[in-house]
């Protein structure tokens, strides 16, 4: 019996490895779900050596690699409850391992994002620093300067060499092999616009499709010209396709 048990055990474990396609690790956990795309965007999975075009509503894994080039935009929802807009040029990528929950790596480029509710969390590595943003609309971006908007809320901004708390209307930056620059008010000319251009539908049926246990989450949606909270009703769901 115990022979028996193993084989089949074995063969389980074959079978699954023979549905992985060649060159790829196994699928990890689920971090995010495209929701809006357009133009230059393309994904490469974990173990992958390839990019392909990213689509619509398409789950997102730990160890998976998002770019979007000239004229390419995204955005995507967390499992942890946040919305991450992704700017033209960027390259976002989603760690396998770490022990902070909404932890992503921006190499380059530029995101924006936003908490659904409030418990949401999002942390976004960058060459440059790391920004912990709770509660609140930021905009990041690194080039060969990193910078920090803060449109609501607030964001610890930190790296070896120090930190910086930022609050709504301030902006912050760090130079290579520099700690945070202090927060100054933000001008009205650098205020950015680029991530009004993005318009998500359907966000009710996105948030199941990253396993969001049943909550009541204040999202703002425009309707003729104004933003309105509605409550979003989601049901447990389990990790997985």
């Amino acid at each position: 019996m115990r022979v028996f048990t193993a084989i089949l055990a074995a063969a389980a474990v074959f079978s699954t490895a023979a549905l992985i396609p060649p060159g790829c690790s196994a699928a990890g956990k689920i971090a995010a779900v495209s929701v809006f795309v357009q133009g230059n965007v393309t994904l490469m999975r974990a173990g992958g050596d390839a990019y392909e075009p990213l689509e619509l509503n398409v789950l997102l894994r730990d160890g998976d690699s998002l770019k979007t080039g000239a004229g390419g935009t995204a955005s995507i929802i967390t499992k942890s409850g946040a919305e991450m807009r992704i700017n033209e040029n960027s390259e976002l990528n989603f760690p396998r391992k770490t022990k902070l929950r909404g932890f992503f790596d921006l190499a380059v480029g530029q995101v924006w994002s936003r908490m659904l509710h409030k418990m949401a969390k999002l942390n976004v590595r960058t060459p440059s620093a790391i920004c912990a943003v709770r509660g609140t609309e930021a905009d990041i971006e690194q080039r060969s300067l990193m910078t920090v908007k803060v449109y609501e809320g607030h964001v610890l901004l930190k790296n070896a060499l120090g930190e910086q708390p930022l609050v709504a209307g301030q902006i912050s930056t760090v130079a290579g092999g520099a700690a945070p620059a202090a927060p100054r008010q933000m001008t009205e000319k650098e205020m950015g616009k680029w991530q009004e251009t993005i318009k998500v539908k359907d966000l009710g049926k996105y948030l199941k499709r990253v396993g969001l246990s049943e909550k009541d989450l204040k999202v703002k949606i425009s309707k003729d010209g104004e933003e309105t909270d509605v409550v979003v009703k989601l049901k447990e769901k389990q990790d997985g396709e």
